[in-house]
């Protein structure tokens, strides 16, 4: 059997192994918690003139089953004999008790250098074992009781700091620092840890409370639990933090903190996707660990170890597959914004600016959209979206009822809308190609101007004056169809009437029937959806190919402003009006003048970013 020549020069090397002091305080109030300490409180005071830090706890004390004296001799004649071995790594993983060997209490050689523990449980008299930096002896004498104590308690005062302790415990420093380090035993046991910082100067802020770290992102859909073959499961909490600075997945041992980033552990040979580079976030708990005893930092390479990467292994491709399931979803709710405030932003032109021709897009405008891409550049429009650019009064139609329904149906009244007192036809007068049709809405009020609807009990009837016109659909929001046979620049009129009750209130509309415009193909005149291409080396950065409006992802002015949605949107639309003005005044030349023209934008945007 090996034996150290000198035990206690063991102890020091031991000790002096913890160089953080926060980490040391963590273990102290670990001890807390493990005690089952409802409320623990820390402060930042002067002892003699010196600054100080005590931990006091209401848990059930230091080996409450002895007598005071004993317990503290006992812990003080038995470092590295924790009492905590007796329990299987599952009972540890329950108890959320990480300390197995017993040498958690040397860590205070990093804080200060003299620890007291008071300690009295059930009334009993309150004894103190003292501490020294350094020093093999350590002393046990019985405290006077102050007469306000508490019947159970357990202190640490930890006196005379270094100065480079004390200058990383400062209260919110050290309320961060817990909140992570601790962040499992503080979810699982509910206590109540509050930092006061007495040394804090001036007006800053004294009282600080310890409140586990929640992590950011949206959490993948996994297993809540690994098994492990031999050993205990490994629990997975995860989560999809795109767009953090330094996303990382965190490693504890039943409970406590030994990594800060999974993939940074050369012992266990993670540094790969999708632990590493995929955006991912968490904590991974393995209570099987074997920690090195005097820093708690980092794993030793043993079976257990082995055993934790080869599972982590096998639940790699549930882990891939979920963050590529959210980056399609995501990339194609991004898209479908894109698309919305393209149309948006291009809304009107026909109207407003008659004179340039809109491009003609292929196929039903109220199909799904989608667009194709290589090289694994998500492509705008992925995803289905309704409706379509069937003529500009429509997307103003929809827009309009969409931002006034979602304006009526989050808000709350103190009263229910009153009885009804109106009706109202939006628009009023529409323009419809002959051969086409469009919604109409009706918005019936009460006497203050609050919407009513079905589930206020009111009903709309629509009526026609005898003509071109016929009505598709009911409700609130029905279609108006103007006959092929129709005069364009005749004018019509059609009513609706609304009912709640006995009450009737009615309203009339106008209808101006205009020419249809059918393009090549019969295809329809809108606001196409770009399908984005990967040629890097190609120069042309848009262009029309039949009715297809096609944009060169691989150009890298694209890629510049790829990464940031509004600059991507701003640059689109520059490229599409360029297409809009070549499709409408196309002549030799003119197309290179509107490529510089984008070429000087897109530097502008790319300068203004800090690209």
């Amino acid at each position: 059997m090996l034996k150290p020549a000198d035990p206690f020069d063991l102890i020091r090397w031991l000790a002096r192994s913890q160089s953080d002091p926060r980490k040391a305080v963590a273990e102290l109030v670990q001890n807390s918690i493990d005690a089952k300490a409802r409320h623990v409180r820390l402060h930042r005071v002067r002892v003699r003139r010196m600054p100080a830090l005590t931990i006091r706890d209401d848990g059930e004390g230091v080996l409450h089953e002895l007598e005071r004296e004993e317990a503290l001799r006992t812990i003080a004649t038995n470092i590295g004999c924790s009492r905590k071995r007796h329990l299987t790594p599952l009972e540890r993983h329950a108890q959320v008790v990480a300390g197995k060997y017993g040498i958690g209490l040397l860590g205070f050689w990093s804080i200060g250098r003299r620890m007291d523990i008071r300690s009295r449980v059930g009334g009993s008299e309150v004894f103190v074992l003292r501490l020294r930096e350094d020093e093999e002896r350590a002393e046990i004498f019985r405290d006077r009781m102050a007469m306000d104590s508490e019947a159970t308690f357990t202190e640490v005062v930890i006196t005379d700091l270094h100065d480079a302790a004390a200058r990383v415990l400062s209260g919110r420093r050290l309320a961060e620092y817990l909140a992570a380090e601790l962040r499992g035993p503080l979810l699982a046991s509910g206590v109540d840890v509050i930092i006061h910082d007495g040394l804090a100067r001036g007006t800053a802020p004294k009282h600080f409370s310890v409140v586990p770290r929640r992590y950011t992102g949206e959490p993948l859909q996994l297993p809540e639990t690994v098994e492990v073959p031999g050993y205990s499961p490994l629990r997975v909490e995860l989560y999809f933090a795109r767009g953090a600075e330094r996303p990382a997945v965190e490693l504890a041992c039943a409970g406590t903190l030994v990594a800060d980033d999974l993939g940074a552990l050369e012992a266990l040979d993670l540094a790969e996707p999708p632990w590493l580079g995929r955006g991912l976030s968490g904590l991974i708990d393995f209570p099987d660990f074997s920690v090195p005893p005097g820093t708690r930092r980092g794993v030793v390479p043993d079976a257990a170890a082995a055993a934790f990467t080869l599972a982590l292994r096998g639940i790699s491709p549930l882990v891939t597959a979920e963050l590529d399931r959210m980056d399609r979803e995501r990339g194609a709710a991004s898209n479908r914004q894109m698309m919305s405030e393209l149309r948006r932003a291009f809304r009107g032109l026909h109207a407003r600016l008659p004179q340039y021709e809109l491009p003609a897009v292929e196929g039903d405008p109220e199909a799904p959209v989608s667009a194709t891409l290589t090289s694994g550049i998500l492509p705008i429009g992925q995803a289905p979206e309704s409706g379509g650019p069937a003529d500009a009064g429509r997307d103003e139609a929809d827009e309009s009822a969409d931002d006034e329904a979602g304006a009526t149906g989050s808000s709350l009244e103190l009263f229910p809308p009153g009885p009804l007192a109106g009706v109202a036809i939006v628009p009023c007068e529409i323009e419809i190609a002959v051969g086409r049709e469009r919604r109409v809405r009706a918005v019936a009020t009460d006497s203050a101007g609050r919407k009513l609807g079905a589930d206020h009990g009111v009903s709309f009837e629509w009526g026609i004056t005898p003509g071109s016109l016929s009505i598709t659909g009911s409700g609130h929001r029905p279609s108006i169809v103007v006959s092929a046979s129709a005069r364009p620049g005749s004018r019509e009129s059609f009513q609706v009437t609304a009912r709640q009750g006995e009450r009737v209130a009615q309203a009339s509309g106008t209808v101006v029937v205009v020419e249809s415009i059918e393009p090549e193909g019969g295809a329809k005149l809108g606001i196409p959806e770009p399908e984005l291409l990967d040629q890097p080396g190609a120069a042309w950065r848009s262009r029309f190919d039949g009715q297809r409006w096609q944009v060169n992802a691989g150009h890298e002015d694209f890629a510049a402003l790829a990464g940031e949605p509004r600059a991507r949107l701003r640059y689109l639309l520059t490229l599409l009006a360029k297409e809009i003005v070549t499709r409408t005044h196309g002549g030799p030349g003119a197309d290179a003048a509107l490529e510089g023209l984008v070429e000087i934008l897109a530097h502008t945007e790319r300068n203004l970013r800090g690209t």
